[in-house]
Order: structure tokens, then sequence, then C-alpha cells
């Protein structure tokens, strides 16, 4: 049985590794917005489409397999990761096969180069990824950790220099292959585990009921996740999608990376648990409340804050991106607890009523896209938010069911955390209004107003909800939760 201490120490080191790369990304984009064109973005969006779509046959969920497995076998990881070898190389080459065909389409013809250069990096991840999965199921996210960041720095500094010395949009290419090159080349140095030369095809069958509707699920999901991109690069343009695709990258990335340090520290955790589901919703709810106290100001806040905040980290000419983040900034915190029902339907091994989930709410998330798109990027973006009221109430609701828990409980737990951030941002906006639109250095005044979002918001929460105050607390320095 996982221990708190061991949950805690798995979520300090994710988050290690998930904040550092969420800063070295944030930076590295800032900069390589000042130094590429916007449409070079929206080249760079229309390929992420691609390998998006390659990425969900990279391993096939095998990975997942190899962390929610009671019991695993040397003969189940040989399989495990011969097949990753294999599934890597062919969607690998199928990229590069597909990719003056896709470049056709959107009618750009340098993406065609670009998607070749980015099918390289399947091979390379998909050598390592049964090693990640088995550093992480034995609960070493501390090597982990440094060997992400220390990869993504690597990355974002060579693809920096390569875009200050002219390679353009060549630099961003180099910054993805070199960042997955140095971290699988230190997965495979640092786990113990050596593969021999064997594949089971028993073992195979026994691992595709779980990893086959896991695979159907990201199937269904990529065209959730990715169809805004394709309608606005294809009827709209690179223009648009330029704009959009940054807006969208700067909200939801750092509050998705957030939620991914939750998954990934506590799916093994999960799934010791799965025998006991009312106290694994009971540890559910009590994560979505952290969840909340973190991403409901962090997201309310960038919606108060979102003019200056575009104007400070991409540029004045990128003022178009505000209007987006206006109503990408409600989605990010809707995806920030919508994200977390995935482990826990892997967790208990129901990865059937988390594809049935990705179908309903794909569903409405690609129709809310088509309703959109005659009103532009912006218009887009207020359609996905519509649509993500629907998906997280349906989602919400089947995995509190399926763990002894209701949407009652859930609004119960967040209601304190989602109130204050109401609040923070009255006065932020207020405050921005009355003091500082005026006269006010553009970046003295964002500073201004994250402050004052910053002191209201840990004012109401120490005044009116100190236990939740004292729980995120002891989580971040490490210690155990309050009872």
């Amino acid at each position: 049985m996982d221990s708190p201490k061991s949950a805690i120490s798995n979520v300090r080191w994710v988050a290690l590794s998930q904040g550092g790369r969420v800063a070295i990304s944030l930076a590295s984009m800032a900069v390589f917005a000042r130094l590429l064109p916007v449409s070079d973005f929206g080249l760079l969006a229309m390929a992420t489409v691609v390998t998006n779509f390659a990425a969900i046959f990279r391993d096939m969920g095998t990975a997942a397999a190899v962390i929610q497995k009671p019991s695993l076998t040397d003969e189940a990881m040989e399989t495990i990761f011969w097949s990753n070898v294999v599934f890597g190389v062919l969607t690998g080459f199928a990229v590069a096969l597909v990719s003056d065909l896709v470049a056709w389409m959107f009618g750009q013809a340098r993406l065609g180069l670009i998607l070749k250069l980015l099918s390289f990096s399947f091979p390379i991840v998909g050598l390592a990824a049964a090693h990640l999965a088995l550093l992480e199921r034995t609960n070493r996210f501390r090597s982990v950790a440094l060997v992400e960041v220390i990869s993504a720095l690597i990355g974002a500094a060579v693809g920096i220099g390569a875009a200050v010395e002219g390679y353009g949009i060549l630099g961003l290419i180099a910054q993805t292959l070199l960042t997955a090159a140095i971290s699988s080349c230190s997965f495979l140095m640092i786990s113990k585990w050596r593969p021999a030369m064997r594949w089971s095809s028993s073992e195979f069958s026994a691992l595709f009921h779980f990893s086959g509707n896991l695979v159907g699920f990201n199937f269904i999901n990529y065209f959730a996740r990715n169809a805004d991109s394709v309608l606005i690069g294809r009827f709209l343009g690179p223009d648009q999608l330029g704009p959009y695709n940054a807006s969208y990258r700067l909200m939801l990335f750092p509050l998705s990376s957030l939620t991914l340090i939750i998954n990934r520290a506590l799916f093994p955790i999960y799934s010791r648990q799965q025998g006991d589901r009312w106290a694994l919703g009971r540890t559910y709810l009590e994560v979505l409340k952290l969840i909340s106290v973190i991403t409901a100001p962090l997201m309310f806040g960038l919606w108060a804050v979102r003019g200056p905040f575009v104007h400070v980290v991409l540029g004045p000419e990128w003022a178009d991106a505000a209007g987006i983040i206006a109503w990408l900034a409600p989605v990010g915190y809707l995806q920030s607890l919508v994200s977390t029902t995935g482990s826990v339907m892997m967790a208990t091994g129901r990865t059937d009523i988390l594809r049935n989930l990705g179908l309903i709410n794909s569903a409405i998330v690609v129709l809310s896209f088509v309703l959109g798109l005659n009103g532009g990027a912006v218009g887009v973006a207020q359609a996905y938010f519509f649509a993500n009221l629907f998906v997280t109430m349906i989602s919400l609701h089947s995995t509190l069911s399926h763990i002894h828990q209701s949407l009652l409980h859930l609004v119960r737990s967040i209601l304190l955390p989602l109130l204050f951030a109401g609040v923070m941002s009255c006065v932020v906006v207020a405050a921005d209004w009355m003091i500082f639109s005026h006269n006010f250095l553009m970046v003295v005044r964002l500073l201004c107003l994250v402050c004052v979002g910053l002191v209201t918001y840990t004012v109401l929460l120490t005044l009116f909800a100190h236990k939740t105050m004292s729980n995120s607390m002891r989580l971040l320095l490490g210690r155990s939760l309050a009872s």
C-alpha cells in the first residue's frame, strides 16, 4: 500500500518537473514570439494537429498499463517494450508519408518539411516509453523530474539559438527533437531494467483490453482537442490560427500541466486503491478541492489582466489574443477539473466508460467549433466555453458516481475557492480601472495587478477558509494533509 508520504513526494517531484517545463516553455515562447512571425506559429499549430493524432498510436496505451497492472512480469514488460519500439517507428514513418498530403490540404507548402522533421520524434520517444512508465510505477519521480527539466532547458536554449541565427521555424522544431532525444536517452540510462529479445502474443492480448479502450478514448478525444485548429487553419488561415493557438497554449498549457502533475503523481496511488472506491472517492474530492484552490484564481485572474498580460508576454502586435483569452480563461478552469477524470477511470480499469465519455464529449465540442466558426477565432473560443459547461457536468457526474460521490459533494468542495476567485477578479478589474490603467508602464501595471489579486485571494482564503489554505500549504511543503 502506498503511503501518503509517497503520494506527496510524487506530487512534489512531478510539480517540479512540470513547473520547470512550463516556465521554460513560456519563457521560450515569449522569445520566439519576438523572433518569428505570427504565421510560423500557425504553421506549427497545423503540424501539431497531425503529430497529436499520431501520438495516440505511439505506445497504444501500453505505458499506462505498466503502471495500472497490480502485478507485472518480465515477459509482459518485454512485450510492451518491443511493441513500443515498433509502434514508434511505424508512427513516425506514417507521419512522414502523409506530410505532403497534409501540406496540400492546408495549402501550406512548408508544412510538409516541418512534418517530416517532426516525425523523427516518434521512434525516439517510443524507445524509452516503457522505461519511463516503469520509473513512474516504482515512484522514481525525482529522477524523472531532473531529466525532464534539464532536457527541456537544453532543447529551449538550442532552439532559441537557432532562431537567433536566422533558422526561423526550424528553431522550434529543433527544440522539440532535442528535448525528446535527451530525455529518452536519459530514461534508458537511469532505468535498471534491460529488455531481452522476447515478445508474447498472449501478454499483448491481455494488455489490449485495457489499452485498446484507452486508445479508443484518445482517438476520439483527439478530434475534440484539435478540431478547432483544423477548422481555423483550413477556413481562416494561419494569421488567425497563430493568435488562437498562442492564446490556447498560454491559457491551457499551465492548467493542463497542473492537472498532469496531479494525475501523473497520483495515478500509481489511485491504482493501488482501486479496490476501495469510497476511499478513492474521498481522495479524489480532496484533490479536486486543491486543484480548484490553485486554478480558480489563476484563470479568473488571467481573465482580469488579459490585456496587459498579452501586451507584456507576446507584444502589442498580438492584441487580438486578449479577446480569445477572455473565453478560454473559464475553459481553463473547467478543464483543470475534467482532465482529472481519466486517471480515476484508468486506475479502476474502466477505460470502456472513459471511451464512451469521449464519444459524447467530442461530439459536443466539435459541433460547437463548427457553430462558432462564423465568428472567427473569437467565435470558436466562445463556442468552446459553452461546450465545456456541458462536458464538465457529464464527465464529472459519471466519474463521481463511479466512486460513490456526487456533483453536490463536488460543489461543496470547490465553492469557496471559486467564490473567492470571483471576488478577486472583481477587485483586480476595479483596481485596474481606477488606478493602474493610466500613466503606468504596461509591465508595472501587470505586476501591480497580479500583486493585488494575490493579496486579495490569500486574505480571503486565510480569513474564511483557513483549513483549505492550510491543506494547500501542507501539500506544497510536502507534509501530511490535515484531518
